[in-house]
């Protein structure tokens, strides 16, 4: 069960006095300092003013998870930022619904999964202000093994969604800007990308699919942004930072064992040879877990 907050632009808030972008629900007993937090992630700069024939539907969509250092690296935050319906003056909207994660609650398949499921995360919000009296429920799940279709059908091979996998075992604490052009989704690729790695780990990646800006103390690593856009001036702007060009520029060919599971959908036994005791002159061979041996060989010691 976990905390949640609903923000948009509304005639009234929630809290007595507040109205336009305010906050309209959230978890009744929820700690002040956590709403605080969750309306200052709710930042979302639509297209729609700058490109003259985007659509509504066509808005980029902020799908995120990211870490605060006032709720701890065992506690997630689960977002879902976007344009909605125009407010009660016409003006455009947007809606920002977030989930606040403990890590016993965290399923198997990782964040950008459960950003996936069916009416788990809000689009449009149409009721009066109130308070949630029941905590939501997180659903629990695992991902099945298969092809990367996302990426081969945007890059023209799966391999490819082990880019950004790759990155992050070299460096997990590393900033990787994927850079998109508007109509592109992202939450598929990052998903698909998540699913390579072990269970234990998924959820140690951060990320937001329409990056903007991050308040203080808070952790993305995976920044998905626009090629002329602020965030990505900024971002770059950051020595330790990588590119991830995803607008049309030729990748390098990915290889190795997370490429060959994106390609296949299986993963492949890697064997790792481990020498044994001095004069043996014998290898063990074990597969991808280390912990199987698959064979033993030992070649009789010479005798003098």
């Amino acid at each position: 069960m976990a905390y949640e907050l609903v923000y948009t632009s509304a005639e009234k808030g929630l809290r007595p006095g507040t109205r336009g972008f305010c906050t309209v629900a959230h978890t009744r007993g929820m700690p002040p300092q956590y709403i605080q937090l969750l309306e200052a992630l709710s930042a979302y700069k639509g297209l729609r003013s700058s490109i003259d024939n985007i659509s509504e539907m066509q808005e980029p969509v902020a799908w995120s998870h990211l870490y605060s250092s006032i709720l701890g690296r065992s506690t997630s935050i689960i977002s879902r930022i976007g344009a909605t319906h125009p407010d009660h003056t016409g003006r455009s909207n947007k809606l920002a619904h977030h989930v606040i994660c403990q890590s016993k609650e965290r399923a198997a398949a990782g964040p950008a999964w459960l950003c996936q499921q069916p009416d788990f995360l809000l689009d449009e919000w149409d009721e009066a202000p109130h308070l949630l009296e029941t905590q939501k429920d997180i659903p629990q799940g695992n991902v099945t093994p298969a092809p990367a279709q996302s990426w081969a059908e945007l890059t023209g091979d799966a391999g490819n969604a082990a880019i950004l996998p790759d990155m992050f075992l070299s460096n997990p604490e590393g900033i990787v800007i994927i850079l998109f052009l508007p109509g592109v989704e992202l939450l598929p690729l990052i998903a698909e990308s998540l699913a390579l790695l072990p269970e234990y780990q998924r959820w140690k990646v951060t990320f937001n699919t329409y990056f903007s800006t991050l308040p203080a103390g808070s952790t993305c690593s995976w920044r998905c942004c626009l090629p002329d856009s602020d965030a990505y001036r900024d971002t770059k702007r950051n020595p330790k930072a990588k590119i991830l060009d995803l607008t049309g520029a030729e990748l390098k060919t990915p290889t190795g064992v997370l490429a060959e599971y994106a390609r296949t959908g299986h993963l492949p036994e890697k064997k790792i040879v481990v020498p044994v005791q001095k004069n043996t002159g014998g290898t063990i061979t074990v597969n991808s877990d280390n912990r199987n041996i698959n064979m033993l060989t030992l070649k009789p010691r010479k005798r003098f």
